[in-house]
């Protein structure tokens, strides 16, 4: 057996015991989580002071990471570390979809910033979900919704520009989508359709929810409607899967 001799009592691991050394890292780990082991910060050692820590190599430590956060029990935030997950939060999808009422309804803080705003031709897939001509002109905005100062959600979102005109003028100086959207007329709208799915994340979404390109992010593609039913948003939204757990109200 070989161990790493500066280990706490009962955290050595043990090469050639039938069980994959990033797995007993792993289960380390897992342990040492359910202990409260790290903290009221709920930071883990970097992936350096790990294989010094388990005397493995760092590609070893970060497969038992990245199963730990597939799992939802840590993480990863770009430039920050890998934190002990405290637990996904509940984002409620029905009828009326709203960030900010999802989170303060949870007694989490919210914030959003909108990262980008072009004016562009729709596409097929845009032009279709919101009932316009294709190149039709529509606005995409770019955004970012955190929750407690960690993102939750990066989304994409076209609205029609002939309807909407100046519309990221309106968003910055109304101070946010819906009450923008009620400058134009637009006093509720409510979710048409959504379709949900899982994929491993670009680069781009990666960055912008600050985690590893192995953890999966879950997307929401959706349109919202205004009173009379006509389409005002189209959009793509990307969840944090380790941050986030998707319910669907099904009479909301």
């Amino acid at each position: 057996m070989t161990s790493n001799e500066n280990a706490a009592p009962g955290t050595a691991v043990e090469r050639g015991a039938g069980v994959a050394v990033w797995r007993q890292i792993e289960q380390i780990l897992s342990a040492e989580i359910a202990a409260h082991g790290f903290g009221d910060e709920g930071r883990l050692p970097s992936e350096a002071e790990l294989a010094r820590r388990f005397d493995v190599n760092r590609h070893t430590v970060r497969r038992a990471m990245l199963r730990l956060a597939a799992t939802g029990l840590v993480s990863v935030e770009q430039g920050r570390g890998t934190f002990v997950q405290p637990g996904a939060i509940d984002y409620r999808i029905g009828k009326r979809t709203r960030f900010t009422e999802n989170l303060q309804q949870q007694h989490h803080t919210s914030a959003g910033v909108v990262l980008s705003a072009d004016k562009t031709k729709a596409d097929p897939t845009v032009a279709k979900a919101l009932s316009i001509r294709t190149g039709a002109l529509v606005y995409q905005i770019e955004s970012r919704h955190d929750s407690d100062g960690v993102p939750i959600t990066y989304a994409r979102n076209w609205y029609p520009a002939a309807r909407f005109a100046d519309l990221p003028a309106t968003i910055e100086s109304a101070g946010g989508i819906t009450a923008a959207l009620a400058e134009y007329g637009v006093v509720d709208y409510t979710r048409k359709w959504s379709r949900i799915g899982s994929v491993l994340p670009s680069s781009e979404v990666a960055r912008r929810l600050q985690i590893n390109r192995q953890q999966p992010v879950m997307w929401v593609e959706n349109v919202d409607v205004d009173e009379t039913g006509v389409p005002i948003k189209y959009g793509i939204t990307h969840f944090a899967a380790d941050r986030v757990q998707l319910m669907v109200e099904h009479d909301a």
